[in-house]
């Protein structure tokens, strides 16, 4: 993931295009224009599907032969889950559930007021799975990088307002590491992606399906050091407009190369059942970044 430059991809055009379908014709037929969309990804997107290819390919659970399948569904499936985001966050959304599993264990933390921080992927729907988080009674803090153009940023709060979580911007003079300590000290929940790191980025190594890769320190290193409960969270597309939602058992850790390891475990599984929803469109194992 050297060559990510924590930029999120997509237009302002085209975010307020799908908003505007939303908003007059629902989801349902907001798919139907999808389809379109991403059948053009599926013949131009030539670096993302050589990415794709890459890591499928060594992914022992996979079948050769269903490579490309996985590949044109997988570019369908970002395009539904986008929708789905959008679909929240105006108020449209209502055709869309969720199964849980797990979710019990982040109420009752929250209940006490305790910190939790949740670890998750570029696998399936965050957006869906912190739709449930804003019912909580408890703040909820988002680490991202500040990377997206102030143009689509502008755009999304103009169309469907405020979003119901603090985002706390990871910088490069690591000003967010005291954001993060003051939320743990008051009892907050705070959600950060493992799997990209910007070029520089400090990094700690380890296996996936057998094979190296490397992913951010920081997340691992915050999850052990802060002595507050983790856990990892997920949001897969199980049917047309459902939704299950897991959450691990929330654990205590000090070594974050075990925390790394616990994550990576569970991300195997979700990898395994889920391969056309990965949406980490970098160079993921090691052998591959320098490529």
């Amino acid at each position: 993931m050297a060559n990510w430059k924590g930029k999120t991809k997509g237009s302002p055009l085209g975010y307020l295009f799908f908003i505007r379908v939303i908003q007059i014709f629902g989801i349902r037929f907001t798919y139907l224009i999808l389809r379109v969309v991403t059948f053009q990804y599926v013949i131009f997107a030539r670096k993302t599907k050589q990415n794709l290819r890459l890591f499928y390919s060594k992914i022992p659970t996979i079948e050769k032969s269903k490579i490309n399948r996985i590949i044109r569904k997988n570019f369908n499936l970002l395009g539904e889950s986008l929708v789905d985001k959008f679909a929240f966050l105006i108020g449209k959304g209502k055709e869309i559930s969720y199964t849980q599993e797990g979710e019990n264990q982040i109420t009752e933390i929250a209940d006490r007021k305790e910190p939790l921080i949740l670890l998750s992927a570029h696998i399936g729907n965050w957006e869906i799975a912190g739709n449930f988080l804003k019912s909580l009674d408890t703040k909820v803090n988002v680490l991202m990088f500040d990377g997206e153009r102030e143009k689509i940023k502008s755009l999304i709060k103009n169309e469907v307002g405020e979003v119901h979580f603090n985002i706390i911007p990871i910088k490069n003079d690591l000003s967010h590491i005291f954001s993060v300590t003051n939320a743990v000290r008051n009892g907050e929940i705070i959600c950060v992606h493992a799997d990209r790191y910007l070029p520089g980025a400090k990094t700690i190594t380890t296996k996936f399906f057998g094979r190296d890769i490397e992913l951010p320190y920081g997340p691992f290193q915050m999850a052990a050091k802060l002595k507050a409960n983790h856990a990892f969270i997920f949001a897969v597309k199980d049917s047309k407009f459902n939704y299950h939602f897991t959450c691990s058992k929330p654990e205590k850790i000090t070594s974050p190369e075990q925390v790394a390891a616990n994550y990576v475990r569970i991300l195997e599984e979700k990898v395994s059942k889920n391969p056309e929803q990965w949406f980490n469109y970098h160079p993921f194992f090691k052998e591959d970044v320098s490529q």
